[in-house]
């Protein structure tokens, strides 16, 4: 029998079932992915050469900065940030700053090219 958090097709005499319970480790993942969508997004749009170094900043929902704690190594790999700093960048450096929203909460990203 098949439970409600599950669905299933039926081909060719195959049948395959697919869990569609999304816990919350696989939430996390899904937005640290998203988050170095949006930095990869913003390095873009600042106009940074593929293999320039960054430093990111940002300001979000609490959960945010959870998220980055178990996967900022894969997102500072992804996108080549030395550092993912907490806050807003230093005024007068030069950062490519974007207000965003991420699931309705305000956010903020920052990405500053490296010297």
């Amino acid at each position: 029998a098949l439970q409600h958090d599950a669905t299933a097709e039926d081909d060719a005499g195959y049948t395959v079932a697919v869990d569609t319970v999304i816990t919350p480790e696989l939430a996390e993942e899904g937005l640290a992915r998203e988050l170095v969508h949006r930095i990869q997004s913003l390095r873009r749009a600042a106009g940074f050469d593929i293999s320039d170094h960054i430093t990111t900043y940002y300001q979000g929902p609490p959960r945010l900065q959870a998220v980055l704690q178990r996967h900022g190594d894969y997102v500072r790999q992804e996108t080549l940030s030395e550092e993912l700093v907490e806050g807003a960048p230093p005024t007068g450096a030069g950062a490519h700053t974007e207000a965003q929203k991420l699931d309705g909460e305000p956010l903020t990203l920052a990405v500053l090219r490296r010297s």
